[in-house]
């Protein structure tokens, strides 16, 4: 997933593929271009024609990271999808501990930035939400639901119903979305770096805002789902 991120593109890219070819793994770089206004979206065209096992979907307008999301279950062809976001903060190194602990027979698996590198109110945010929301709400104990890492299931991720329409960031429930739909979700430390290159989107003073309306839009959606998944401790 990716908006504006000219920098960090080209080498993102081939350090994924790099992986692949180290391991073994028959994969695909699957560039979802939501809307970008610099050189990303040219660059994404040249790395798709000029390297293997790459494509590229792009959104001729920005959608937001939800539809990214979306985008990306819809038009991936292998059985597991990895979700990482293009700043190059996260260690495509670490792809295979995704696989392997899909292969334990989980659904989700979920990266928890364990040293995060992001700035104080951004983690602090974080920690409020992680705990007051996803842990006391819906019963998960995930310590890192907003973390851009993520592996899923590709039929699984596909028919759970993850649905952007109407919410301003659903990605921001999708762990609690997987867990009401039944999926099974491990959680495994990663390395977190500065970004290297760009800038983040996200601003920090209007995200509470944002995710305290989406909760409540998600808990109408989910009444009865929420209120079994409680029941069952």
């Amino acid at each position: 997933m990716l908006k504006n991120e000219e920098g960090n593109l080209e080498p993102l890219t081939k350090d994924i593929l790099a992986v692949y070819d180290e391991r073994g793994i028959e994969g695909e770089v699957l560039l979802v271009d939501d809307g970008s206004t610099d050189r990303s979206r040219e660059i994404c065209d040249q790395l798709a024609k000029d390297l293997p096992n790459v494509r590229v979907v792009h959104h001729e307008k920005n959608l937001g990271r939800s539809y990214a999301i979306r985008t990306g279950f819809q038009q991936a062809k292998g059985d597991v999808v990895i979700i990482m976001d293009a700043d190059r903060q996260y260690e495509p190194k670490q792809i295979p501990l995704f696989l392997s602990t899909i292969d334990e027979g989980y659904d989700v698996v979920t990266g928890w930035r364990k040293e995060r590198t992001d700035t104080f109110i951004r983690r602090f945010i974080s920690r409020t939400y992680n705990r007051f929301i996803i842990r006391s709400k819906f019963r998960l104990h995930i310590k890192d639901q907003n973390s851009g890492f993520k592996a899923f299931r590709r039929d699984k991720a596909v028919s759970m119903g993850f649905d952007p329409e109407g919410y301003q960031g659903l990605h921001r429930f999708i762990l609690p979305l997987a867990a009401l739909k039944g999926m099974k979700i491990a959680e495994v430390p990663i390395v977190h770096y500065d970004r290297p290159s760009g800038s983040s989107y996200i601003k920090f003073y209007t995200v509470p805002f944002i995710t305290l309306r989406d909760f409540s839009k998600f808990k109408k959606d989910h009444r009865e789902e929420i209120a079994a998944l409680r029941r069952k401790g």
